[in-house]
């Protein structure tokens, strides 16, 4: 209907013209001037009109703007130098007026008359044409998808280990070897000696001192024999035989008793000893083992083992066990432990399950030692903060065909587009690889190691493979864990977190957004401070894959809140003003996250994050499925126009999308998505988010966001929509058309006088040469009649007069 409707004009307008031209007769010529100016009067009244706020058919607007622009150029080639200047005036007033028709109807308000001529602009999204991406619960195979990953069932309980006899005292002499290779345990257990010398000799004076005054003899002065031959010769009576029996083992009893303390007062010197951190640990192992090895079955001793267990993380960082002198001091202390658990057998388990339970909101890197241990010597299979999360997968919105060919030739979209290809070759490298196939070029053979190693109990085997020479190995690792999906091996995963090479650190990132806390409400998150850790930590080129990953993991964390913060400084470059969450991390109660939380921020003020990354954010934040996600992708869309100082203006509608950049463009895409996916359903929440940036662009006079929004705010609710057009209607009207003048008039006003220049110089310098004269309006251009009359049609065929040539004839004086 438009090209018809602009075929009938131009071909109207090129009719009446050339047979207003061609008309010989002054009667014919009046008519067809009546007509065609009848017809330019109604034009005018129909282009006019819009401004006014009259609405034509908008095939009848172009008809009509077709019609003027013919005639005018007509005229602008056939008048004086006078009437071209006017008319070149009129015919760029004419255009000024249908560039406004034109982006006035491209605003996302009235009927869009003008759309079938924007083929240039990129095509709407539609659910169906977006693909689909898996995020989270990777890699996805048939044997372990994570919608199948379940936790084995505890095993049956075995047999506990037999007890031990009564403790029993330790002497001095085994203690010995010991204290000659230690010299804290030498001076501690020496000074304790000789105390407990002296009190021993002190003791045995007393007790000697007593026998005395109570038998008239020391203690144990005579043997038993001889007391009883002396009984028998009379030398004593039957009395006194008694009282020297009584009183003497009365006094031995009280020896042993002191003896006995004595023997406590060295075990508790030997439990603090265990965990004095001045006994050097080349002996500890050793220490632990001669504890176990004597008190065994001395319940006692379950404390210290599990406060030195408790502090192996602390005693040996990672930055240590690195080092394999100090790895191998980790794993024969921890060994050394777990035995001295497994000796005392049964009465250990339940204060084992406490300490358990106690730390369970922190995710440590012996932990998972421990968790083994339980389920071998015990058969408990305690549970985990964390259990498998399910997988998920958001729209991909950089694969959808969004350009027409068409743009490839407009200059600023195919810079776009360019930007939009680059993405996608990186969203492309930054997959995952496949399931069960060694990577980076690691051997078949060593490949199946690792799978034996991780797919077995747990072994120092497993350790060596977390700090091997090859990143090939630990990578492989990483991903293995990945596909294995078992909660008791994350503390695995953040170990390989903090992993020297960037690809261990994203195969490790991948896997860890296999697992979501089980509790949301009660515990800290230790997955979410390590997700901080690492994306304010490893801040290099080659580590943006990783972070894109670790940003992506922040999809299942417990608190959405928390995720939906750090996304929103991610995506804004640390800036937390006008965010959902605002300034609110400092009131977090976890002194750890808060510190994470404000380390990311004085990184991201730094070094901005990149524009990969923050694309994958926007897949995090359609996972997170909140209510207030519009709130901060209209944070973010506001935050790029700040950085790229490019504001949309009209232009964007008039030719679209050349000023837009390509974060803003990712960014409605996200937006046009939810309304499509959540429209019926949108929550109040999303509503409240777009009235208010609607009202901050529409007082701080941008009236290309305002657009943009109310555009966002059709997609949703259509019927909020329009109850907002019934309120504002008369302010959108002036608030487009003050946009149109602010945003075109320095291109009309450069416009004009290059149009002029142009048009006269096509009429006075380029016809002229080419001997190709426009005819005079109304008229074909003829030469004076009275200059030469034979010129004219009538006198054509009679003969002109003789023309009459005055001589005047002057006389020379001196003749």
């Amino acid at each position: 209907m438009m090209f018809f409707t602009t075929f009938i004009a131009l071909a109207a307008a090129i009719a009446l013209l050339v047979f207003r031209h061609k008309s010989k007769s002054h009667q014919d010529r009046l008519i067809a001037s009546l007509i065609l100016y009848f017809l330019i009067g109604a034009a005018c009244l129909i282009v006019a009109s819009e401004p006014l706020l009259l609405h034509w058919p908008p095939a009848l607007q172009l008809g009509a703007f077709v019609f003027l622009a013919v005639y005018l150029l007509y005229r602008v080639f056939t008048a004086s130098f006078w009437g071209e200047i006017v008319f070149q005036a009129l015919l760029v007033l004419l255009l000024f007026v249908g560039g406004y028709l034109y982006s006035a109807t491209q605003i996302p308000y009235g009927d869009r008359p003008f759309a079938a001529l924007s083929q240039n602009q990129p095509r709407p999204l539609a659910e169906k044409d977006v693909q689909k991406a898996w995020i989270l619960g990777l890699p996805l195979s048939a044997a372990n998808a994570p919608g199948n990953a379940t936790e084995a069932n505890p095993a049956a309980t075995p047999a506990p280990p037999a007890k031990s006899g009564a403790t029993r005292d330790v002497r001095w002499d085994e203690l010995w070897p010991l204290m000659q290779k230690d010299s804290r345990i030498r001076e501690v257990l020496q000074n304790l000696r000789e105390k407990q010398e002296r009190d021993l000799s002190e003791v045995r004076a007393q007790l000697n001192a007593t026998s005395v005054s109570s038998t008239n003899m020391r203690r144990h002065a005579l043997e038993r024999g001889n007391v009883e031959d002396l009984l028998k010769e009379n030398a004593i009576s039957q009395a006194r035989y008694k009282t020297l029996l009584e009183t003497w083992s009365l006094l031995d009893t009280d020896e042993t008793a002191f003896r006995e303390r004595q023997a406590e007062e060295r075990l508790h010197a030997l439990l603090g000893l265990l965990e004095d951190g001045k006994v050097d640990e080349s002996h500890k192992v050793e220490f632990i083992d001669f504890m176990v090895g004597h008190y065994g079955n001395d319940i006692r001793l379950v404390k210290p083992l599990i406060d030195i267990y408790d502090g192996l993380d602390e005693e040996y960082p990672r930055q240590k066990r690195l080092n394999r002198q100090f790895l191998d001091l980790y794993l024969a202390k921890r060994e050394a432990v777990l035995r001295g658990f497994q000796r005392i057998g049964q009465p250990a388990l339940q204060p084992l399950l406490d300490y358990r339970k106690k730390i369970l909101p922190v995710i440590s890197y012996s932990q998972a030692r421990l968790d083994a241990f339980l389920e071998a010597a015990f058969g408990v299979r305690v549970r985990t903060l964390y259990g498998v999360a399910p997988a998920k997968s958001v729209a991909d919105f950089l694969n959808r065909d969004k350009y027409p060919p068409l743009q490839k030739l407009s200059g600023a979209s195919f810079e776009q587009e360019y930007v939009r290809h680059g993405l996608r070759k990186l969203s492309a490298e930054n997959q995952p690889p496949a399931a069960g196939e060694p990577l980076m070029g690691l051997s078949a053979e060593i490949y199946r190691d690792i799978v034996e190693v991780l797919g077995q109990r747990y072994s120092e085997r497993t350790d060596a493979l977390l700090i091997d020479p090859d990143p090939a190995v630990r990578a492989n690792a990483a991903w293995r864990l990945a596909e294995l999906k078992n909660p008791y091996t994350l503390p695995l995963v953040f170990e390989l977190m903090r992993d020297q090479s960037p690809e261990v650190r994203r195969l490790a990132a991948i896997a860890v957004g296999n697992f979501a806390i089980r509790d949301t409400q009660g515990s800290s998150d230790p997955k979410f401070t390590e997700i901080v850790r690492m994306l304010q930590n490893y801040r290099s080129n080659s580590d943006a894959f990783g972070r894109a990953w670790a940003v992506t993991a922040l999809a299942n964390v417990g608190d959405k809140q928390k995720a939906l913060y750090i996304i929103d400084l991610v995506l804004n470059d640390g800036t937390a003003s006008n965010s959902i969450v605002g300034d609110a991390a400092p009131s977090w109660r976890d002194e750890e996250e808060k510190a994470a939380v404000q380390g990311l921020v004085d990184t991201l003020k730094q070094t901005p994050e990149e524009l990969s990354v923050k694309t994958q954010a926007l897949g995090a934040l359609l996972a997170i499925e909140s209510p207030e996600a519009l709130d901060v992708l209209l944070h973010y869309l506001d935050h790029v126009y700040a950085v790229h100082h490019a504001r949309p203006s009209l232009w964007r509608y008039i030719v679209p999308h050349l000023t837009l950049p390509q974060e803003a463009e990712n960014v409605e895409d996200v937006v046009m998505y939810l309304a499509q996916t959540q429209g019926p359903h949108t929550h109040k929440r999303q509503l409240k988010a777009l009235n208010l940036f609607l009202r901050n662009a529409y007082e701080n006079y941008r009236s290309g966001e305002f657009f943009q929004a109310l555009n966002f705010l059709r997609a949703f609710d259509a019927a909020e929509y329009q109850d907002y057009i019934a309120h504002t209607g008369e302010q959108i009207r002036i608030m487009r058309g003050v946009e149109y003048l602010r945003a075109t008039l320095p291109f009309w006003l450069a416009f004009w006088p290059i149009s002029l220049l142009a048009l006269l110089f096509i009429g006075y310098v380029a016809l002229p040469a080419l001997n190709l004269e426009p005819p005079a309006a109304g008229q074909p251009r003829s030469p004076n009649r009275r200059a030469n009359p034979a010129a004219h049609g009538h006198n054509a065929k009679t003969a002109p007069p003789p023309a009459i040539v005055p001589i005047k004839i002057s006389s020379t004086q001196g003749h």
